[in-house]
């Protein structure tokens, strides 16, 4: 038998699974970091600790699973985007890593707004011109800290430093490349008009590759360090978010992955780049090199569950610990007591802004409607329910603007919640497909790496091959009737707040 592993570099930890050439789930491993905020809304990590992480988690999948190590053929990987890193010509690190969840690169933000046109950007990268993204953060770290930028080799995205660290080569993936506002998204090449507007020079970006590139073999000294063979091969690897597609099995036209951890990312795949002008969806390439991904990065989700849960769920947080189930089924439980639209109770999910029904940073959480009547688990019923209209949101606009959606797949932490997958079908008026594992991002890695090696002739083989979908959830006629409604008055008031958000957001 023949092997591969997966490897996710994720915001807090490093996930490695081993995979059979029959597209089984063998065994796992994780390994953790932390992330340091030194100021307000800045995020930051040591890229030596996603090294060190890295091999730790693949040794210990190694040496727990007892595959010898001429059965690992390839390492693929996947990683946390909209963050970087830069290094010197021997690969060193820099700086702190400035991650995705930073956004310090403000005042360099509104430098460009001025000088140029946004409209132009977005028709060249398909990405709106935010601080969330890399190359804003790039120009903080050139006029912060010029030594470091004049120093730098290359700017690495945390997979391309992980490929490096593993196997010595240089590179980047589309999907990666396609995050950072310095590419041109139509043609998947550096744009020079881009490079020059954030004055990057593109001789340090990375070439660009499929994800399922093979970059090299494992290094000497590594393959020592992790049990494996110095001819396992790495496979470059894509994003984080374009991983759970993978592992979800969205690779064709017609599908949506939805992936709801603490944030909601929502991906549906395109034949051919294309752009929302409202700016709700940015457009994006896939790891699967003959598919664009229109995707909304993601608006708060699982954490306001987790909020409801800390904040007003202790009874179900005790009762779990005696009944060693999940707190979350508890609240599950309490939620489905309530009728489907909570009475009138309704949740703006916006408690750390939102990127949806628009971007803004100055919206906060709202919830509208209730009574004397409305119990505790009319609330637990209206938060799941907000993240469902937010869901809607961006099913709808990916439809205005020209795809045709057939099937919503279901995946992170929050699909295991059945009756959070009914919600959304109701909501979505789409079928909610469950797969196997809702863990998907390693799987992700690990499928590329199956075709990287050769071990499938194509990259929906080894899809095929590896996802099952085990349930699906389909929507009930009368409650999609009940949510049309409020769903109408969750956009009306979210339109109609906003306004008093922004005044707000200038005196608080």
């Amino acid at each position: 038998m023949r092997f591969v592993i997966g490897c996710d570099v994720g915001s807090q930890s490093v996930k490695a699974i081993l995979l059979s050439e029959r597209g089984e789930i063998i065994a796992e491993a994780n390994a953790d970091y932390p992330i340091d905020y030194p100021q307000p809304t800045w995020a930051q990590q040591e890229a030596r600790d996603w090294e060190r992480a890295t091999k730790e988690a693949i040794a210990r999948v190694v040496h727990e699973s007892g595959v010898s190590k001429e059965a690992v053929l390839a390492i693929g990987l996947d990683a946390q985007v909209d963050g970087f890193v830069a290094v010197d010509s021997a690969g060193r690190p820099l700086h702190p890593a400035i991650i995705w969840m930073d956004r310090r690169a403000v005042a360099q933000t509104e430098k460009v707004k001025e000088a140029f046109s946004e409209k132009e950007i977005f028709d060249l990268s398909g990405l709106n011109l935010d601080p969330y993204h890399v190359a804003p953060k790039i120009r903080w770290l050139a006029e912060e800290h010029p030594t470091s930028f004049e120093q730098a080799r290359y700017f690495l995205m945390p997979g391309s430093y992980i490929a490096y660290c593993l196997s010595g080569a240089v590179g980047i993936d589309y999907s990666n490349a396609s995050s950072m506002l310095l590419m041109d998204i139509r043609q998947r090449v550096w744009s020079s008009k881009l490079c020059e507007i954030f004055q990057i020079p593109p001789d340090r970006l990375p070439p660009i590759y499929p994800a399922n590139q093979v970059l090299g073999t494992l290094r000497r000294e590594l393959a020592e360090e992790m049990g494996l063979s110095p001819k396992t091969l790495i496979v470059l690897g894509c994003g984080d978010e374009h991983a759970a597609c993978l592992g979800a099995g969205v690779i064709r036209p017609g599908m949506v992955c939805d992936i709801t951890g603490t944030a909601e990312p929502v991906c549906a795949v395109a034949e051919k780049p294309l752009f929302d002008e409202s700016g709700l969806v940015e457009t994006h390439c896939h790891a699967h090199p003959d598919y664009w991904l229109l995707e909304n990065p993601g608006f708060v989700s699982g954490g306001n569950y987790r909020w409801f849960r800390d904040q007003f769920g202790k009874a179900e947080i005790d009762l779990a610990r005696t009944q060693q189930v999940e707190a979350y089924a508890l609240l599950d439980r309490l939620a489905e007591e309530v009728p489907p639209g909570s009475e009138g109770l309704i949740l703006l999910p916006c408690l750390m802004g939102s990127v949806t029904p628009t971007w803004s940073a100055a919206t906060r959480g709202v919830f509208l409607g209730f009574s004397l009547t409305h119990t505790r688990a009319h609330f637990a019923r209206a938060v799941l329910e907000g993240s469902a209209y937010g869901l809607r949101d961006i099913v709808d606009r990916m439809k205005e603007i020209g795809l045709t959606i057939q099937e919503i797949r279901a995946v992170g932490g929050g699909a295991r919640s059945p009756l959070w997958r009914q919600i959304k079908a109701d909501v979505s008026g789409l079928p909610v497909a469950l797969p196997q594992t809702v863990e998907t991002t390693a799987l992700g890695a690990a499928i590329l790496a199956l075709n990287g090696a050769g071990l499938t002739q194509t990259l929906d083989e080894a899809c095929d091959l590896c996802v099952k979908v085990i349930e699906t959830r389909y929507p009930q006629a009368q409650n999609a009737a009940v949510y049309n409604q409020r769903y109408q008055t969750y956009r009306a008031a979210y339109f109609a707040l906003l306004p008093v958000f922004e005044e707000a957001a200038k005196h608080a």
